[in-house]
C-alpha cells in the first residue's frame, strides 16, 4: 500500500539543508579569513621574539593552518563521503545491497504494517456492537501493530533528519579549529557529525536485517485468532523495540559500553505506571487534607454552644459544694484540675505558667 507521507517530508527537509552550507559559507570564509589573519600576526610575533630559530615549529605551524583551510572548504564533501561511507558498511552488514536509498524512505515502513493490518482492518468492518470483547482485543491489537510500525518509520526519519541538521549547521564552527583556545568548537562540530553518521550506521544494519521480516509479516487468513494476532504483535514489538534502541547503541558503542537487554523495554513501560501511581497517591492524600479542612470549618455551632453550656452547669455544682462547708472552696479548686495533669503544661494568654509553684513544705529560714 502506498504510504509517501513521510518520504516527501524527509525530501523537503533534505532539499533545504543541502544547500544550507552553501548559503553559509561566505560568512564561514570570512571569519576564516580573520582567524588566519589572528594566527599568522601571531606566529610572526612569536618568530620575532626568538621563536624563529626552531624552524620546525614555525613549519608545523604553517602547514597546520594550511590542512584547516583545506578542511573548511571541502567540509561538504568530506561529510558526505564519511556519512556514505558508515551507512554502506552498516548495510552491507547487515545483508542489505548497500543501497543508501534503504534508509530515504520511512514510509516504507508505514506500509509494511498497512499491508500486515488489512486482514485485521476488514475483520474489525465485519465485527458489530454485539461482538463487544472481539472488538475491544483486536480494535487495541490493531492500534498496537500499526503504532509500532508507525514509530520505526519516524525513528528512521528522525535520524536521518539529524545528521542533515548537524551537517547543515557545524561548518559555521569548523574555522575556530585554527585557533587553540576556540577550536573546542570545532570539535564539539565534527563529533555531532561523525556521532549522526555512526548513529545511521547502526540504524542501516538494523533497517537491513529487519527490512524483509517486516515485508513477511501478515496474518494467515480472514478468521485471525487471538494467538495469532499477540504473535504478530509480539514480533513486531520486539522489531520496534530493536529499531528504537539503535540510536543509543551508537552512543554507548562511541562510549565504549553497549547494552541491550530486556531491563531497557520494562523500564519504559514501568515509568509512566509508576508515575501515575506516584500521582495518584499524591492527589488522594490532597483529597484527604481538603476534606477534613471543610469538616472543621462547617462544624455547627449548636455543638460549640452545648459544650459550654455544660462548663457554665459544672461551675456551678462546683460553687454550691464550696458554699456548703467552710473548707469547700479549697477542696473545690483543687478537684477542678484533672488527675494526672501536668499544671506547668497550662500556659496563659501571657505565655507564663496558669498555676502557682507549689510551696515548699519545710521554708527554710529568713535571710
Amino acid at each position: 500500500m502506498q504510504f509517501n507521507t513521510l518520504t516527501l517530508t524527509l525530501q523537503n527537509f533534505i532539499t533545504v539543508l543541502s544547500g544550507a552550507y552553501g548559503r553559509i559559507q561566505g560568512s564561514a570564509n570570512t571569519l576564516l579569513g580573520i582567524l588566519i589573519g589572528i594566527e599568522v600576526v601571531l606566529l610572526g610575533l612569536w618568530t620575532a621574539l626568538g621563536g624563529g630559530d626552531n624552524v620546525v615549529g614555525v613549519f608545523k605551524r604553517i602547514l597546520h593552518i594550511g590542512a584547516w583551510v583545506w578542511i573548511v572548504q571541502s567540509y561538504p564533501t568530506l561529510s558526505k563521503a564519511l556519512v556514505e561511507s558508515l551507512v554502506k558498511a552498516g548495510l552491507l552488514a547487515g545483508g542489505g545491497s548497500g543501497d543508501v536509498s534503504l534508509l530515504m524512505d520511512p514510509s516504507r515502513l508505514a506500509g509494511y504494517g498497512l499491508d500486515a493490518t488489512e486482514p485485521l482492518t476488514r475483520k474489525l468492518a465485519d465485527l458489530g456492537m454485539t461482538d463487544l470483547s472481539d472488538l475491544i482485543v483486536f480494535g487495541f491489537g490493531y492500534l498496537a501493530i500499526m503504532a509500532c510500525f508507525l514509530i520505526m518509520a519516524i525513528n528512521v526519519f528522525l535520524a536521518v533528519l539529524e545528521y542533515y541538521l548537524f551537517a547543515a549547521l557545524a561548518g559555521i564552527l569548523l574555522p575556530f579549529g585554527l585557533l587553540e583556545p576556540t577550536k573546542f568548537l570545532a570539535e564539539k562540530a565534527i563529533g555531532a557529525v561523525v556521532s549522526a553518521g555512526v548513529k545511521l550506521m547502526v540504524l542501516g544494519l538494523v533497517t537491513a536485517i529487519i527490512d524483509p521480516v517486516l515485508s513477511s509479516i501478515h496474518f494467515a487468513g480472514p478468521e485471525i485468532t487471538f494467538n495469532e494476532l499477540w504473535s504478530v504483535f509480539l514480533t513486531v514489538c520486539a522489531l520496534m523495540f530493536l529499531c528504537w534502541k539503535a540510536p543509543s547503541l551508537a552512543a554507548s558503542l562511541l562510549g565504549g559500553s553497549p547494552h541491550l537487554g530486556v531491563d531497557h523495554a520494562l523500564q519504559a513501560v514501568t515509568t509512566p505506571i509508576a508515575a501515575g501511581m506516584a500521582a495518584g497517591t499524591i492527589a488522594g492524600r490532597v483529597a484527604q487534607g481538603v476534606s477534613a479542612t471543610r469538616a472543621a470549618a462547617a462544624m455547627p455551632q449548636s455543638g460549640l454552644q452545648a459544650a459550654s453550656a455544660r462548663g457554665s452547669a459544672a461551675s456551678t455544682l462546683g460553687g454550691g459544694a464550696g458554699g456548703g462547708s467552710p473548707g469547700g472552696s479549697a477542696s473545690a479548686g483543687s478537684s477542678s484540675a484533672p488527675q494526672g495533669a501536668n499544671p506547668s503544661l497550662v500556659l496563659s494568654s501571657t505565655g507564663k505558667s496558669g498555676a502557682a509553684p507549689a510551696a515548699s513544705p519545710h521554708p527554710g529560714p529568713r535571710a
